[in-house]
């Protein structure tokens, strides 16, 4: 706080480092000091640009509890507080007091998002004029007109009961016989159905119940969308098998778990429905590829700062300083690569993948050949190929087949050892196309829990890999079930199952 600044740079970040601090907890700290730093944040605020304030409040959006804080968010625009207020973990006299300092948009977020009929009991003070920048947003336009549908729902005749708070929103109607939508926590316990006898349903575990297959159960443990799961429901009005087909959702806020959505079908019945499933599919999909986006943005930035301080752009730097600043930019670039991973997998998620489209081996390895060459050159690995390989067609789209084999044997060259031999073989059973590949000497005595799982890299990876063999894997395992197939491990190999074009 006693800083001294220089310019309007200099103002922005002592801004931005009070409000760091003010968000984090501070049981002991000097209720007087406290006070001086929020004044600060205050007055300050309307020197610093409106983009610099809404990702400021995003960063600390979650975390932040002091409702002093809040409340100078509450009375920016909208666009500004949203994030912060949809996470902020409050009491009821902490949200009075936000809605006392929140300007007119904003209360009527809070109102949205808290289902508020009256305004809090407290003397509610004149609310503080919105922050004036160089734009006009229409946000208040669009809240206005979000409560004016609201009121309008609200009088007409409900088709559905109301969703808990926090869940998803309610889908029309299913008039079809066979077929219900429900929606579940991140228990996966059911808490909405439409179509079907709400108390047949309402609070069992899909996970949890004796007939739930293991492609389920480990869809939910994995986060993973699934499509016609069998499953027999033990209600006698529901007595028959189903076909389960759910998406995970997640919230856009903070990335959190949500839980499950979907529809259930009886075996061979209500094929008409699909294509409405696959609309929902597809909106969620997009959301998906916004909150990537939010992702994306950042990280390009953390890339960009790392490389200033290892290129000393704007001075001279410590040499620690520059490793570390360098060992962010690797590993960032390879979580980029991931991104651009479940970016393309969100583009695929709306649709059949591979549906009418065949991709040659021939073509795919031809052009990734020298790419795993180069690689296991630089390792000292031994690459073995079966020439077989390239004779096989997969029906997929080829940018997906492509990059699946990419990232799954990539990684296993990156993850074998020196002088290690790498096997790789192409074959044809049962309707699918099987790659497999021969498993790094390092993993051969563990099992798919601990090989798939994310933290895990061999020896050979370095110790210091954040992104190892175990990320790869389940980045490619879940590909892989999106398109239609598998990624299987046996005691000596690893084979990724793929749909088979067939002559």
């Amino acid at each position: 706080m006693t800083q001294p600044v220089a310019d309007a740079h200099d103002r922005t970040v002592r801004w931005r480092q009070l409000v760091d601090l003010i968000s984090r907890p501070h049981d002991e700290i000097d209720p007087a000091l406290l006070d001086a730093a929020l004044t600060m944040v205050r007055t300050g605020m309307r020197s610093v640009a409106r983009p610099i304030r809404a990702a400021t409040a995003r960063s600390i959006a979650g975390r932040a509890a002091e409702p002093r804080l809040i409340a100078i968010f509450a009375s920016d625009r909208l666009e500004v507080a949203a994030p912060l207020l949809a996470a902020a973990p409050l009491d009821d006299a902490g949200w009075s007091h936000v809605m006392a300092a929140a300007s007119k948009e904003v209360a009527a977020f809070m109102r949205t998002i808290r289902v508020e009929q009256a305004p809090p009991a407290e003397p509610v003070v004149e609310p503080a004029p919105p922050i004036e920048d160089e734009l006009h947003p229409s946000i208040g336009e669009i809240a206005a007109r979000i409560e004016r549908l609201k009121s309008r729902r609200e009088s007409e005749p409900p088709v559905a009961e109301a969703m808990p708070p926090g869940q998803f929103t309610v889908s029309p109607p299913v008039t079809t016989p066979g077929l219900f939508r429900w929606e579940c926590d991140a228990s996966g316990e059911i808490g909405w159905v439409e179509g079907a006898p709400r108390g047949a349903l309402i609070g069992r575990s899909l996970p949890g119940e004796e007939s739930a297959p293991r492609e389920l159960v480990r869809a939910f443990a994995d986060r993973l969308p699934f499509e016609d799961t069998p499953i027999t429901l033990p209600a006698p009005v529901l007595d028959g098998e189903w076909r389960l087909s759910g998406i995970p959702a997640f919230s856009p806020v903070d990335g959190r778990f949500l839980g499950y959505r979907g529809i259930a079908r009886r075996d061979g019945e209500c094929d008409v429905a699909e294509p409405g499933a696959m609309q929902s599919i597809a909106g969620d999909a997009e959301a998906l590829r916004e909150t990537i986006h939010e992702i994306k943005t950042p990280l390009n930035a953390i890339i960009g700062f790392a490389e200033i301080i290892d290129g000393q752009y704007l001075g001279p730097a410590h040499r620690n300083y520059r490793q570390r600043a360098a060992e962010i930019v690797s590993q960032a670039r390879m979580l980029l690569g991931a991104i651009e991973d479940l970016d393309f997998a969100a583009r695929l998620q709306g649709r059949k993948a591979g549906e009418g489209e065949v991709a040659a081996l021939s073509e795919i390895v031809s052009e990734l050949a020298e790419e795993w060459a180069g690689q296991a050159i630089d390792r000292g690995v031994q690459l073995r190929m079966a020439p077989q390989m390239a004779q096989l067609r997969a029906r997929l789209d080829r940018d997906l087949a492509g990059r699946l084999l990419k990232r799954f044997l990539g990684a296993l060259i990156e993850s074998a050892a020196p002088h290690e031999t790498v096997h790789i073989e192409a074959k044809e059973g049962r309707g699918r196309l099987a790659v497999a590949a021969s498993r790094p000497a390092a993993t051969l005595h563990l099992g798919e829990a601990q090989l798939f799982d994310p933290s895990f890299a061999t020896a050979a990876e370095g110790e210091g890999s954040r992104l190892g063999l175990g990320f790869a894997l389940r980045l490619v395992r879940g590909l892989a079930r999106l398109a239609g197939g598998e990624l299987s491990l046996s005691a000596s190999q690893l084979t990724l199952m793929l749909p088979l074009a067939r002559e």
